[in-house]
């Protein structure tokens, strides 16, 4: 890690820092700071080949905050992929934004309301350093579509000869507190797996959230679907296309890993409508 890197966590954790500052003070929310600190520290520490011990990444007036176990994930993090995963929910009714149109009342883009609100979750796991990325569609949040992906990412790194550490939310079917499934997977892969929680209700501290942005662009803002399945398969060609997009995907979430100089827009489109990857720009 460079000197640059360094500081630019402390800048990030000291802006977060005075954010929580203006917040009540408790041991609750001491919690979530911690929790917080944990995610951007492991992200920030995968730009080293070897450890760096947690005190030079963070500055000291937050040390009392940090986690117990983040230490120990520094030094498995080099032998470790990290992973992010979430799930975003894909309706049938179009979510509406902002959209260019000709003046005049004529000119107005007319987005149809289907009445029918049929939904689907498009689970998304992705390797912060690389990109890789695996998509999947299933009717719910539920605890055996995201053990399925979970031991998709296992299997991934065990291939590689490393562990995974995935990030996630603490949805209750992501925990083994909320789901027998998780917990007999966490005790079959406990030398393989360790599962990093984000704080409730701080969507920012998982960076997938941000490429879910442009799947709302490529997919669901303002779309003209006359039926839910030709929906349905513009979710299934978005997830392809950012299998094929790495550097994209990578360039979108901030990775450090991802490319740094801009090139020609490459679109995969579908129908004349969408770009599957939302406009992203992608290196060659």
């Amino acid at each position: 890690m460079t000197f640059a890197h360094t500081i630019r966590l402390r800048s990030r954790t000291s802006s977060l820092r005075n954010s929580w500052d203006t917040q009540a003070q408790g041991r609750r929310e001491s919690g979530l700071r911690g929790k917080r600190l944990r995610v951007e520290v492991l992200l920030a520490g995968t730009t080293v080949p070897e450890p760096l011990p947690v005190h030079d990444l963070v500055e000291a007036d937050l040390w009392d905050q940090l986690p117990a176990d983040l230490a120990d994930l520094l030094i498995l993090l080099p032998h470790a992929d990290l992973y992010l995963q979430d799930e975003m929910q894909v309706a049938f009714h179009p979510t509406l934004t902002r959209v260019w149109s000709r003046k005049g009342r004529r000119g107005q883009r007319l987005v149809e309301a289907p009445g029918d609100n049929r939904k689907v979750y498009g689970f998304g796991l992705l390797d912060w350093r690389d990109g890789w990325f695996d998509g999947r569609v299933a009717l719910g949040r539920t605890a055996d579509v995201f053990c399925q992906q979970i031991r998709a990412a296992v299997a991934r790194s065990q291939q590689r000869g490393r562990v995974a550490i995935v990030i996630a939310d603490n949805l209750k079917t992501h925990t083994s507190a909320g789901s027998l499934l998780v917990r007999s997977m966490l005790t079959e892969l406990k030398e393989h797996l360790r599962l990093v929680y984000t704080p409730a209700y701080d969507p920012d501290a998982n960076r997938i959230e941000w490429l879910w942005r442009v799947s709302r662009r490529a997919v669901t803002h303002n779309h003209h679907r006359s039926t839910f399945e030709l929906l349905l398969t513009d979710v299934e060609q978005h997830f392809q296309a950012l299998d094929q997009a790495p550097l994209a995907v990578l360039r979108h979430i901030g990775s450090p890993a991802g490319p740094r100089q801009r090139s020609r827009c490459s679109s995969v489109t579908h129908g004349g409508s969408h770009n599957h990857l939302g406009g992203l720009q992608l290196t060659r």
